[in-house]
């Protein structure tokens, strides 16, 4: 009898082994994308008294992993050129690159890490830590997402509070609001193995 213990032992073993794979994810199918920035956007509307300033940025990277069967498996990394703000306006531009507002030269990237992906009535949201100006603070974006074997589109807006990034410039004669817009919309293809 003491001889069918061990044999038993790693029987269960086995078992459990095989339960708790098929139960897990399934990291095979697990893709890696990459965002196009050619054919990617992120632009963003803020207001002020005298005019308003709608712009963009020219440079961004980022990267998609996710099972595409299960969209709420998604992890999403992004970095954005702080100094390719673009609102057609250099003056405005120069500013906005300056210690009042971006400040590059210290903080040249502005970057996005998901922690997880939430789905709900609304539909999915994908929850991550903004990092802009060295500060960082935890958002939800609502987002919508189309994937397939050969590509992915995401597309969402969102609005953020300057001022929680200690970005505090204020203009006398032309008060800036705190509330920015932001919009995105990133196309990609799997990554190279």
């Amino acid at each position: 009898m003491r001889e069918d213990v061990p044999a038993r032992r790693i029987a269960l073993l086995g078992l459990v082994l095989l339960v708790v794979s098929a139960s897990g994810p399934a990291w095979a199918d697990v893709v890696r994308l990459h965002i196009d920035p050619a054919d990617s956007a992120v632009t963003f509307k803020a207001t002020s008294r005298v005019t308003n300033a709608d712009g963009r940025f020219h440079r961004f990277a980022g990267e998609v992993s996710l099972d595409p069967r299960d969209p709420t498996t998604a992890r999403v990394s992004i970095t954005v050129d702080a100094a390719s703000i673009d609102t057609a306006n250099g003056k405005r531009d120069n500013h906005l690159r300056s210690q009042d507002f971006f400040w590059v030269e210290r903080y040249p990237t502005i970057a996005f890490e998901s922690v997880r992906v939430a789905s709900g009535p609304g539909g999915m949201a994908v929850v991550g830590r903004l990092t802009v100006r060295g500060v960082t603070r935890e958002i939800a974006v609502p987002v919508t997402v189309e994937v397939a074997a050969d590509r992915f589109v995401a597309r969402g807006e969102f609005d953020i509070k300057r001022t929680d990034y200690e970005i505090n410039y204020q203009s006398f004669l032309n008060p800036v609001g705190d509330v920015v817009h932001v919009a995105f919309v990133f196309r990609g293809r799997p990554a190279s193995p």
